[in-house]
């Protein structure tokens, strides 16, 4: 166990040198992942016209909690890191990983955070610059950003999202193309977690089911406690279900990645 934890940072290393070959994707991405800011100015402005105020937000405040999304899924969003698990499960280069005395897991655990630094490094310029121009339009409410809450619920956000996209691209021991799987998942990521609105403008009864999916605690739940609209005890509540779910999924993808390997004919590489 000494030997694997003394592994990890040249893992880490390794896998920050081949992401940042990657920097001029990743910059593009960045730039083109700003596009959605701009679409949510058009329409929540129109929707803004006669009002004050939707829900419990101003245009100013819904807009920030947009731009604060830029940097929570910049932080804690997977790459392509499903993918390669499942090319190296197909494949069979898992098999040289199997021989070196590293958990599989904390192998991949390394790789994505080399994966969210090196993104981090080519995404900053775009979203400061995506923050100063909306900042020169809007009055973003930037003076209510709650860095001592935040910081935990986007780190748990990201060990969330680890361990979900661990579980999905362990099922290619036992499915060829988990694409369809990925996407559908995604789509409700997108739907459940707050992209498309914040989720405290549903309807109560819709709120409460939507708070008891992990979906909620990748993105609108961070995003809602570094600006700083949460109350003590709802963040409390949602670091147990943030870390609960994180928990979750970690046990389930142990459960299958002993039960993948069983079925793993570790032919090829």
């Amino acid at each position: 166990m000494i030997a694997s934890f003394s592994a990890l940072p040249t893992v880490f290393s390794i896998g920050l040198q081949r992401q940042l070959a990657y920097r001029w994707n990743y910059l593009l991405r960045a730039l083109f992942s700003a596009m959605p800011l701009l679409v949510s100015w058009v329409f929540w402005g129109a929707v803004f016209e006669g009002k004050s105020t939707v829900g419990s937000y101003t245009l100013a405040s819904l807009l920030t909690y947009y731009a604060v999304l830029l940097i929570v899924e910049s932080v804690s969003s997977p790459a392509d890191d499903d993918f390669q698990i499942s090319r190296e499960i197909r494949e069979g280069t898992l098999n040289s990983i199997l021989l070196r005395p590293l958990p599989y897991g904390l192998y991949r655990a390394a790789l994505f955070l080399s994966g969210r630094c090196a993104y981090l490094v080519a995404a900053a310029i775009p979203v400061l610059l995506c923050f100063f121009l909306l900042s020169r339009v809007v009055p973003l409410e930037l003076g209510s950003i709650d860095l001592a809450r935040g910081i935990p619920a986007i780190l748990g956000s990201a060990l969330l999202q680890f361990s979900l996209t661990l579980c999905l691209s362990l099922t290619s021991f036992w499915l060829l193309d988990i694409s369809a799987l990925i996407f559908l998942v995604y789509s409700l990521e997108f739907l459940a977690g707050g992209h498309v609105f914040p989720l405290d403008l549903l309807p109560p009864v819709l709120f409460r089911f939507a708070q008891c999916l992990p979906f909620a605690y990748e993105y609108w739940f961070p995003t809602a406690a570094l600006c700083g609209t949460l109350s003590p005890s709802a963040w409390l509540t949602g670091m147990a279900m943030q870390f609960g779910w994180a928990l979750f999924f970690i046990l389930v993808a142990q459960g299958m990645w002993k039960a993948g390997l069983r079925k793993y004919t570790a032919a090829g590489g």
